[in-house]
């Protein structure tokens, strides 16, 4: 699973092997040489060898590979070091060495499992046999051994599965703050399959430390709707974390969750009105997704939609649509948010009163209204909207009827398609709308004017019947 977290880890982990020391020494001799050099009895030389050796990356042959991993029992702990990070160099073409490098984690020497542990992480999925000797490596006796281990564990990622367990405890256990922020990480690159570890995650959103606190939000939304059990931690970090970073992190994350997340509506709704415009965004964004089940936010979104920026009141707009009927109650604050100076809002807005359906009736004026605006894909989603509201939007025919000539062919054909939904009231309507099914220069709109003449005059056929019925 790649990510930028990913990636950072990679980066942290190359850091660590920096501060080890591997230089990269020039390739100056053949390969062949270097290969012969590693026999010496110098240790000095045997080092040379395996350090010049490292230089050529993952472009070694595998048996070269293999070779510099045998380097791995020498019995100099700096030859041995010197061996492990030049694996780390070789990336995924060390699984050739990879039994080798798994004996290693648990070498005598601190630097030496470190090393392992990097050239393992650097393997990525391709160490999925070494989970376990990771899984260990978070017990080991230096802080920096166990931070690579739950970072390697992270590029290993789904793979890495049956290391949860171990991470999580480390996540809650472990002293060492960036331990216990590589441990969140890892269970986030693992992902839904980390799920039994989403009460330690949820704990570690109490964290003293901030890179914790983010990286344990972040894993939860990784994991998904299985991550259920921490909606409501999350709800609270949403509103009391003081860092902006992290109480976005959270809101994105409850999106993530989604439905499942439904118990922080509330919280997603006060959380629009946080001081910080990428938290509004985002607890709009997620009670999108989270949809009608997210129903008791509608009023906060209503306020909403007069928030200061203009991405903000986009978004608010269209998680009111997500939530179809279910947010009729906002209809009123839609219908004065048309108004909006942002033509996206608009378009957001009349998107919502057309998913809100008959709900939307209190919204029809400012709908016909919108049939004028100067942008053509607002006035055609108005006459969608109107077309959705159907026998409500009653008042809206005139506008309608004027709508037929606009020159978009889209709008003219809406327009006819919402005279036909409204029915018997748009009869007033027929004269105009014959003239388009008769001499429409678009075809569509041509068929959309037949057909809602067709529905108009089939009501007036069937008046009668009822009647006498």
């Amino acid at each position: 699973m790649s990510s930028p977290r990913l990636l950072a880890a990679a980066a942290l982990l190359a850091l660590a092997a920096g501060r080890d020391g591997l230089a990269q020494a020039p390739a100056a001799k053949g390969v062949e040489q270097w290969l012969q050099q590693l026999k010496d009895a110098d240790a000095g030389n045997r080092r040379q060898a395996v350090v010049s050796l490292g230089s050529y990356g993952p472009d070694l042959s595998r048996a070269a590979i293999q070779t510099v991993g045998g380097l791995l029992q020498d019995s100099d702990a700096t030859v041995r070091h010197a061996a492990a990070l030049s694996l780390g160099n070789f990336g995924p073409a060390a699984k050739a060495a990879l039994p080798a490098v798994r004996a290693a984690v648990a070498d005598s020497s601190a630097p030496v499992r470190r090393a392992a542990v990097f050239a393992l992480g650097n393997m990525g999925p391709d160490a999925k046999a070494a989970v376990a000797d990771l899984a260990r490596a978070l017990g080991d006796p230096q802080e920096t051994v166990r931070h690579a281990a739950a970072y390697a564990l992270g590029s290993v990622g789904e793979e890495a599965k049956a290391a949860a367990p171990a991470l999580a405890k480390a996540l809650v256990s472990d002293t060492d703050p960036d331990v216990r922020q590589a441990a969140a990480f890892a269970l986030g690159e693992i992902g839904p399959d980390a799920a039994e570890a989403a009460d330690e995650l949820a704990q570690a959103l109490g964290d003293t430390e901030p890179g914790v606190r983010k990286a344990a939000v972040e894993a939860l939304g990784s994991i998904g709707p299985e991550a259920k059990p921490a909606v409501q931690a999350l709800a609270r970090t949403l509103l009391s974390d003081k860092d902006f970073a992290i109480r976005r992190s959270a809101a994105y994350a409850l999106g993530e969750i989604g439905p499942e997340a439904r118990a922080a509506a509330d919280a997603l709704g006060r959380a629009l009105q946080d001081r910080d415009p990428a938290v509004r965004y985002d607890a709009a964004q997620s009670l999108s997704v989270i949809g009608p089940d997210a129903k008791a936010a509608v009023p906060a979104l209503s306020r909403a939609l007069g928030d200061g920026d203009p991405e903000v009141r986009k978004k608010v707009a269209y998680a009111l649509g997500e939530m179809g009927p279910s947010a009729a109650e906002a209809a009123p604050a839609l219908g004065q948010a048309l108004a909006d100076d942002d033509e996206d809002v608009r378009k957001a807005v009349v998107y919502a009163l057309g998913a809100i359906g008959p709900g939307s009736k209190p919204a029809v004026p400012a709908l016909a209204g919108a049939l004028s605006d100067k942008v053509d894909s607002v006035r055609l989603a108005a006459g969608y909207a109107l077309g959705e509201i159907g026998p409500g939007a009653a008042d809206a025919v005139p506008k309608l009827a004027q709508a037929l000539q606009d020159p978009d062919a889209g709008v003219r054909q809406e327009a006819a398609f919402a005279l036909g939904e409204i029915g018997e009231e748009a009869e007033d309507a027929l004269p105009a709308l014959r003239a388009v099914a008769a001499g429409d220069q678009a075809e569509v709109v041509r068929q959309a004017a037949k057909e809602a003449v067709e529905k108009l005059t089939e009501e007036d056929d069937d008046a009668p019947a009822k009647k006498d019925q």
